[in-house]
């Protein structure tokens, strides 16, 4: 396998994109839909934890493999990602062993972390990571697996050492209005259960994915002289295996942990391939004629370090066929109810004047950039099929199928803010309760329908009703004689967007400074 870090993928960017702001969500007490995704944020961890666990398989066996053909020189390397192993595989089982505790604790003894019943539940988690000072213990085993690997990196890899440091931070997070939380209590105190859980998971994914950069980065201190001694092949590498008719397959051929200064002979067809300089590859070029599978194969002459010509025969395949569709949403890979949204279509070898679009559950309108898409039922699911002109024949090249999805309720806010610290002046100089979703990609405009302003005085609930988005006169009396310290309420907010469904959205709570 290839000596390289592992890319952070597109998928987990978006679930990390979906931790953070279903965490950020929690903390402003939305309602159950919220605590209810985190569920499937963990699946999505767990599942880029497993492809993480492969990469990292295939990087020891790979380990395992070159300390026996030369143990004198790997040897020692091996015996040290094996013990990072160790220290990985044990700090990832004992955060397994509190998740299960919490479950368990919640769920009883048959409980499971992969079938939670009670999600919501506020006491369990608490109960077993803070109360019974669990979470201090964990705390303990990040640092001191942390200080274990920072222990085996070289100093001059600042690089890395900041990576590892960053991801295994356990410092308290800041001093927030003069509360100095600690970093158990943040990840574990006032959360629902399965919230708790997620972010245990994202832990675990944050320790595999370190240790997939220390392995990685031990492994590229074998040399290439080592693998002198480890099953040479030949190695192929294309731009692509799949062409379209009319166009050209490249591709480099090369020996594995070349030694730089061997250039070695790549025959093909009876000719030597040209060298790319600097790469000691071969560059190997072919017209793609004829539609179907295309073999070629050849032979690279290698001199070992004994001085002796190795042959190393190799044999590749690549598929030349026509062009076929593609089809790929601009935004998301959804349509949402009641907007237009960006679709862009390209068939390979086609012009866009020879193409059309026709949509099951919705309609399709072309614009200058591509084409719109409006899905016209939310319990079902919509359909785009393209279609092109190719010598004056219509062919239909494929259908793709996409989900409907509601546009995300708005939040209401008054003077820009929904919860916090709010002056008698700054509310006396509002109009009223406005609602929109903050950082979404389309454009969708709310109007508030109704809505109560509540609040206490002299052991007392005052309440206030107004319809439409402004605050009556009665509401303005109660602001009015608002004092320090008292509590607002503006709930049963009720608002309607431009796809035309109506939505109870969240309360709003400030307090009066």
């Amino acid at each position: 396998m290839g000596v390289k870090n592992c890319p952070e993928t597109p998928r987990q960017r978006m679930i990390s994109l979906m931790y953070l702001v279903l965490t950020a969500m929690l903390a402003l007490n939305v309602d159950k839909s919220v605590v209810d995704a985190f569920e499937l944020v963990d699946k999505g961890i767990m599942e880029t934890i497993e492809t993480v666990n492969s990469q990292n398989r295939g990087v020891y066996n790979d380990f395992s493999s070159a300390a026996l053909e030369n143990p004198e020189k790997v040897g020692e390397l091996n015996r040290t990602v094996l013990k990072i192993k160790e220290h990985t595989d044990t700090l990832y089982n004992y955060i397994t062993h509190f998740k299960e505790m919490i479950v368990k604790k919640a769920d009883g003894p048959n409980g499971r972390i992969d079938s939670i019943v009670n999600k919501e539940d506020l006491q369990y988690a608490e109960e077993v990571m803070m109360t019974k000072k669990n979470g201090a213990l964990l705390k303990k085993a990040v640092e001191d697996y942390r200080s274990f690997l920072l222990s085996n990196i070289d100093p001059s890899q600042t690089t890395l050492i900041n990576s590892v440091s960053k991801s295994l931070d356990t410092s308290n997070p800041p001093v927030k209005e003069g509360s100095t939380p600690s970093w158990e209590s943040n990840k574990f105190q006032g959360y629902p259960l399965i919230a708790v859980v997620t972010l245990m998971s994202k832990l675990q994914s944050d320790i595999r994915k370190t240790e997939s950069d220390v392995i990685n980065y031990y492994y590229t201190k074998i040399d290439a002289s080592s693998f002198k001694f480890n099953n040479l092949k030949a190695q192929v590498i294309a731009k692509s295996n799949y062409v379209l008719q009319g166009d050209v397959y490249e591709a480099k051929v090369f020996i594995s942990a070349i030694d730089t200064t061997a250039v070695p002979d790549i025959i093909v067809n009876g000719s030597k391939l040209p060298i790319i300089p600097g790469e000691n590859a071969g560059l190997y070029k072919a017209n793609a004629g004829t539609e179907g599978t295309v073999t070629w194969k050849g032979i690279i002459n290698f001199k070992n370090p004994n001085g002796q010509i190795v042959q190393y025969p190799f044999e590749q395949e690549y598929q030349v066929a026509k062009p076929s569709m593609t089809v790929s949403p601009t935004k998301m890979n959804i349509l949402y109810f009641g907007l237009p949204n960006p679709i862009s279509v390209s068939v390979p070898g086609i012009s866009s004047r020879d193409i059309s679009v026709t949509m099951k559950n919705g309609r399709i309108e072309k614009t200058a950039d591509g084409f719109l898409a409006y899905p016209e039922k939310l319990t079902e699911k919509s359909y785009i099929t393209v279609s092109a002109t190719v010598d004056k024949v219509v062919k239909q090249i494929g259908t793709t199928e996409f989900r409907v999805k509601r546009v995300p309720n708005p939040i209401a806010t008054v003077a820009g803010k929904n919860a916090g610290n709010i002056s008698r002046n700054e509310l006396s100089g509002e109009t009223g309760v406005y609602a929109d979703i903050p950082e979404f990609d389309f454009e969708m405009k709310f109007q508030v329908l109704s809505f109560d302003v509540s609040t206490s005085k002299g052991g007392f609930v005052v309440e206030k009703h107004a319809n439409g988005a402004k605050f009556t006169q009665e509401q303005r009396d109660v602001f009015n004689r608002l004092t320090r310290g008292d509590r607002l309420y503006i709930d049963n907010i009720v608002a309607k967007g431009e796809d035309g469904l109506t939505r109870n959205l969240s309360a709003i709570s400030f307090k009066i400074n």
